[in-house]
Parts: C-alpha cells; sequence; structure tokens
C-alpha cells in the first residue's frame, strides 16, 4: 500500500477508538437519572411534610427502590455497554476485514496495475531504442550521404583545377612556342643578313683570288690529270682483282649451291631461284610468279608449274640448308614471262646451339642462263623480306636465244663473228620479221593483249585481296600486341602503383621543394632525410649513364637539381633529380630506371647519428611513390627500386587518353575504352615499332 492509504486507515482507526473512548467516560446519563429520582421523591415529601416518620419511611424506601434503580440501571448499563462493546468490536472486526479485503484488492489491483505499467515503461523502451538506432542509422546515411556529396564536390573541384591547370599551361606552352618562333624568325633573318653580308665578302674575296687560282688551277689541272691517269689504272686494275675475286666468290657460291641440291636431289630449269644459309634456323623461300599466284611452304606447286622441291630445316637437321623453287623444263613446266618477285621470311629460330640471329643467307638467281647473286640477314620476328625483282622472257624467246647462243658459239668456233641480237630476232621470225601483221594477226594479238590483260587485273584483285587480308591481320595483331603491351607497361609501373604515397609524406615533400625553390619535371625522384649527415641520389638511366653529384645533366636529360649536406647545413634536406622539357628540351627516354641511395659523409655533428632513416619519392606519369628505408655510413649504395618506362610519345598519347576518359566520365557518355585506347596509344605504338623495323632495315 502506498503512504496515504496507510494514513486513512491509521486516521479512521483511531476515530474509531475515540468514540468508543467517549461513551465510556461521559457521565450526562447518571446526572440526568439522579436529577430524575430526586425531584419526584422531593414532591411527595413536600406532601407528607406532616408525617416524618412516613417521610422517613418513604425516603428510606424509596432510598432502597432507588438503590435498586441504581444498580439494575448500573447493570443495564454495564449489559448496554458489554452489548455495545461487543457489537462495536464486532464491527470493528469486520470493517477491519472488509479494510483488509479492499487493502488486499487494492494492493492487488495496484500489483497489476504496477506490472502493467512496467510491462507499458518496457514497451516504451524498448520502442525508444528501437526509435533511438532507426536515428542514428539514419543520421549514418545522412553522414555517408553527405560524406559522398562532399567527396564528389572535391573530386569534381580538384578535376576542374586539374583541368584549369592544364589549360593554363597549355596556354603558357603556345604563349612559350610564339615567343620561340618568333625569336627563331628573329634570329633566322639576323643569321640570312649576317650570311648575305659574309657572301657578298665572300663574292668581293672571291673575285680578288679569281685570276690567282685560275692560274693555281691550271697547274693543278695538269697534276690532276697524270694523277688521274695514274689512278684510273690503279682502278682498272682494282676492279678486275675484284671482278675476279667476286667471280671466284660467285663461282665458289654456285658451286656451293650446286653441291647442296645435289645432296637434296632437287631439279634445275631455265628459271630457278635457290636460298642457302649456314645455321640450324627455318627460313622460308617465298616467290611470287607473274600471275601473283605464291610459292612457298604452304602452295609448293603452283598452277603455272613452279615447284619449291627443297624445303628445309623445318626441324633443325642441317647446318647447310638449301630451299629450292624451279620450273623444270624436262617436264613441260616452262616458266611464264613477266616479273617474278623473291621473299625471304625467318620463319623459326631453333633452340639449338648453331641458330644464331641474325642469319645471313644468300638468294641466287637463274634466269635463262643469267645468274644473280644476293646477300641478306635476318632475324627471328622481322616482317617477311622483299629480296629481289626480275623480269623473265616469255618461253620462245628464251629458247630463240638458247639457240641463237648455240650458233654463235659454233660460229666463233669456226672462227665467225655472229649479231647474236640479231640471229635471235631472226630464229623469232625468220620470214616475216619486217612485215606488216594481217587482220587475224591484229586480232589474235589483240586477243592475247587482252586475256594477259585479265590475267593481270585477276592477279591485281588476289593480290589487293591478300594484301587486305594481310592488313586484317596486322590490324589484328597490332591489337593484341597493343593489349599485350599495356599489360607489361602496367607491370612496369606495378611496384611503385602499389606503393603510394602517403598525405604526411608529401606534404613535407611540397614544403620542402618550396622552401628549396626545387623544381618538377615529367619523371622526378627525391630522397628526403632527418638530420645533417650527406646522403646521395644516384639515378641509372637506360643508357647506363649515372646521374649524381659528379654528373649533374646527363646525355638523357637528366638534371641533379639540388645535393644537400654537403656541409652540415640543412636538418631537413632534399635532394632532387627530373627530366624536365623546360629546362632541357628532352623527354625521359624509354627503359628501365635503377634509383639507389648512398650514405656519403658522417658529419661530425650533434643530428648525425646512424642509421640515418630516408625516403624516396618518386613521381611518374600520374604515380606518386614512396620507398622508406635507412643507411648507416660505410654500407653499399642501397637500390631503392627499378621502374620501366614506355617511349615518350606513347607516354603523351596516354595522356590525351586519360584525359578522354575523364571528359567522356564528366559527361556521362558510354564509350569503349578499349576502342579508344588503341586508336589513340596503339597507333601510336605501331608507328614507333614499324619506324624501328624500318631503321633496321636500312642498317
Amino acid at each position: 500500500m502506498e503512504l496515504a492509504g496507510w494514513l486513512m486507515v491509521g486516521l479512521l482507526s483511531g476515530s474509531f477508538f475515540f468514540g468508543i473512548w467517549y461513551i465510556l467516560i461521559r457521565e450526562d446519563t447518571k446526572k440526568d437519572l439522579r436529577r430524575q429520582v430526586g425531584g419526584s421523591s422531593f414532591a411527595s415529601s413536600n406532601r407528607a411534610a406532616a408525617n416524618f416518620g412516613a417521610a422517613k419511611s418513604a425516603i428510606d424506601g424509596k432510598l432502597a427502590e432507588y438503590q435498586v434503580f441504581m444498580r439494575d440501571n448500573a447493570q443495564a448499563l454495564e449489559a448496554r455497554r458489554a452489548q455495545l462493546e461487543a457489537q462495536k468490536l464486532a464491527e470493528e472486526n469486520d470493517r477491519r476485514q472488509r479494510l483488509m479485503q479492499a487493502e488486499m484488492e487494492k494492493q492487488e489491483e495496484l500489483r497489476r496495475e504496477e506490472e502493467r505499467l512496467a510491462a507499458e515503461r518496457a514497451a516504451r523502451i524498448e520502442a525508444q531504442e528501437e526509435a533511438d538506432r532507426l536515428e542514428q542509422e539514419r543520421l549514418a546515411l545522412e553522414d555517408e550521404a553527405k560524406r559522398r556529396e562532399e567527396e564528389e564536390a572535391r573530386r569534381a573541384d580538384e578535376e576542374r583545377q586539374l583541368r584549369d591547370l592544364e589549360d593554363k599551361l597549355k596556354a603558357e606552352e603556345e604563349e612559350r612556342k610564339v615567343a620561340d618562333a618568333q625569336r627563331q624568325a628573329e634570329e633566322e633573318a639576323r643569321r640570312l643578313e649576317e650570311e648575305r653580308i659574309a657572301e657578298e665578302a665572300r663574292a668581293r674575296q672571291a673575285a680578288e683570288e679569281e685570276m690567282r687560282r685560275q692560274e693555281e688551277e691550271l697547274q693543278r689541272q695538269r697534276d690532276l690529270a697524270a694523277a688521274e691517269e695514274q689512278r684510273q689504272a690503279e682502278i682498272e686494275a682494282q676492279r678486275l682483282e675484284e671482278e675476279k675475286k667476286a667471280k671466284e666468290a660467285s663461282d665458289q657460291a654456285r658451286l656451293e649451291l650446286m653441291e647442296r641440291l645435289k645432296r637434296e636431289g632437287a631439279k634445275t630449269g631455265d628459271v630457278q631461284i635457290s636460298l642457302m644459309w649456314n645455321n640450324y634456323n627455318d627460313l622460308d623461300l617465298h616467290v611470287v610468279s607473274p600471275s601473283g599466284e605464291r610459292i612457298h611452304g604452304g602452295n609448293r606447286k603452283s598452277a603455272c608449274g613452279g615447284e619449291l622441291d627443297v624445303d628445309a630445316n623445318v626441324r633443325p637437321d642441317s647446318k647447310k640448308p638449301v630451299e629450292n623453287v624451279v620450273w623444270d623444263d624436262e617436264d613441260g613446266n616452262e616458266a611464264p614471262g613477266g616479273m617474278y618477285k623473291v621473299y625471304v621470311h625467318h620463319y623459326k629460330k631453333h633452340n639449338k646451339r648453331g641458330a644464331k640471329d641474325p642469319t645471313v643467307f644468300k638468294i641466287i638467281v637463274n634466269n635463262g642462263g643469267d645468274y644473280l647473286e644476293y646477300e641478306d640477314e635476318l632475324t627471328f620476328g622481322d616482317p617477311i623480306k622483299l629480296i629481289c625483282e626480275f623480269d623473265v622472257d616469255p618461253p620462245h624467246v628464251r629458247n630463240a636465244k638458247k639457240k641463237a647462243a648455240k650458233i654463235a658459239l659454233e660460229a666463233a668456233e669456226r672462227g665467225e663473228s655472229v649479231d647474236l641480237d640479231e640471229l635471235t630476232n631472226q630464229i623469232l621470225d625468220p620470214e616475216n620479221l619486217n612485215k606488216p601483221q594481217t587482220e587475224l594477226e591484229v586480232v589474235q594479238e589483240q586477243e592475247r593483249e587482252a586475256s594477259v590483260a585479265e590475267e593481270n587485273r585477276a592477279a591485281e584483285i588476289e593480290e589487293q585481296r591478300m594484301h587486305e587480308e594481310a592488313r586484317a591481320q596486322r590490324e589484328e595483331a597490332n591489337k593484341l600486341r597493343h593489349e599485350e603491351a599495356e599489360k607489361q607497361a602496367k607491370s612496369y609501373l606495378q611496384k611503385l602503383a602499389e606503393n603510394q604515397l602517403s598525405p604526411k609524406l608529401e606534404k613535407e615533400w611540397k614544403n620542402r621543394m618550396a622552401k628549396n625553390n626545387a623544381n618538377s619535371g615529367e619523371i622526378q625522384i627525391s630522397l628526403l632525410w632527418d638530420n645533417l649527415n650527406d646522403l646521395d641520389l644516384h639515378i641509372f638511366a637506360p643508357s647506363g649513364e649515372k646521374i649524381d653529384i659528379n654528373n649533374r645533366q646527363s646525355e638523357c636529360g637528366g638534371i641533379l637539381d639540388l645535393d644537400a649536406n654537403i656541409s652540415p647545413d640543412n636538418k631537413k634536406p632534399l635532394e632532387n633529380v627530373i627530366w624536365s622539357n623546360e629546362l632541357t628540351s628532352k623527354s625521359a627516354p624509354h627503359g628501365t630506371y635503377r634509383v639507389m641511395v648512398h650514405h656519403n659523409q658522417k658529419h661530425d655533428k650533434r643530428n648525425t647519428k646512424d642509421p640515418t632513416a630516408y625516403s624516396v619519392i618518386i613521381k611518374v606519369e600520374q604515380i606518386y611513390a614512396e620507398f622508406n628505408g635507412s643507411i648507416s655510413h660505410g654500407e653499399p649504395a642501397q637500390e631503392i627500386v627499378q621502374f620501366t618506362l614506355e617511349e615518350s610519345e606513347i607516354r603523351e598519347a596516354r595522356k590525351q587518353f586519360n584525359n578522354r576518359i575523364n571528359q567522356a566520365k564528366s559527361s556521362g557518355e558510354s564509350i569503349d575504352e578499349a576502342a579508344i585506347s588503341y586508336e589513340i596509344i596503339g597507333t601510336v605504338r605501331t608507328r614507333l615499332r614499324e619506324e624501328s623495323m624500318n631503321q633496321l632495315l636500312d642498317g
């Protein structure tokens, strides 16, 4: 029960007992009774005042009655009091039981109410906790969304600043180019003026010296004529000697070719092309006939009668191999007239001891008895190479020449002189050499020309188709090479990308750069440490050139921009190597770079304890990397990392590609990144590869 209930019970109980106590101690009833009895007795006594005895008796009787009355009255009162007390006690007990029952019911009701309130309170607490959790999640989501919006805004701002900076740099570059162009124009004008003045001076001097020179020239010409006669005699003797040696070498080569062809059981013919070399590699001979048909290992017999009858070193079998394409006259396969093209392809480099590249080879062509010899070399991976082209007379012309040569030889044996060309023409047309053609002959000639033209067109179409197929195959191969090269390029810089520059070190680096007025560049390598010792940054360029304190500006364009603590001057030193077009007009060359740190000197100062901790920061393209380590004086130089750069044109193309991708993402444009990559970067890479191959071929 609560305090108010207990107070109410106590108040009611007190009131009840106070009422009982008040009834028991009252004297009013007794006094009234005495007044009633006394009054009536005294009235009777007044009427009988005369009889004192009677009065006394009456008084005694009355007194006795009164006493009886009082005793009866007292007993009645006592019985009444006892009855009232019993009644009140019973009522009190009943009231107490009712109060106790009511109290118990009230307590039970209060208990149920407290349980209900506790359940409601627990439900409210649970609902509040769930609401708090949901509110926290909502706030967390709002914070995350806000953070993302801020991050997107920051990124957009950074991209905008980067674009503004690029635009500014481009504008500055354009202004610099215009200024350079103007300066070059002025210098060119000044140079031309100086040349004109110098030319006039030279002309005046030449005029003055002309007479003297002419006189000297006459004498010199006389001396030269005598010397020239002697030199021509020596040249002629040397030419004859060289021709003799060349003929001997050619004869030796033909003899060796004949031996190899005989060894392989090769055929011979009026038109024959042979390839020989001296190692285990697999070279392939390709001959394109006048019809455009290609004879090689995949098409050994042509429709025009040509045959590749010897194909060598498919397996590394011979160190003196030979391949042979021939038109065998004995089998009726006369070589058609027209232009023939000879190619050589380095098909495979066998993994054998005598298979070194480049492979030197010789091509010997028999064109109707005229032997032509060509020598060249190929390395595995080089494209197929055109070696020579030669024109073959039609079969009837070759036969006529053979017959004329035989007649001329017989005439020479008899001591007679014969004009070989005239004899050949007579054999070709003994009766109608100078006669005009008949109408039928004209028609036949036109038909032959039309047939030849049709064949040539078909050959051109076939050659064009083959060229298109070859171009498509080259394009596909270039795309595959580009994809592999891009993967390789990422692997080149993978170690740098895995060691990203931390914001704390980046801030310290920029502070030191600003403090020391250091330059930045396309490629930048910086060394930081925190004591007075003298550490040195050594960079080895792809050419092998070392960039350090003894070679601060290299031939390849690298510059040691800062060198610190030769004397103990700086507790926060910085060394910096850069490649900058603005400073040297040279881009960093492609190839592998090596970064090393050397502890050059430990100065005798307080803050020069070893080992000295250092950080190396490398900036390459859009990558900022850091490498940390420590070194003590006397230890060998430590190699930090190696990384490989592609050609500057490819790096510049990659910047254009990244800008194109960023523009597409900013505008929401959907593009094929692989196609864009090949269009921008792949074409540059293919062009550089072709230029390199052309340089090798020209060399």
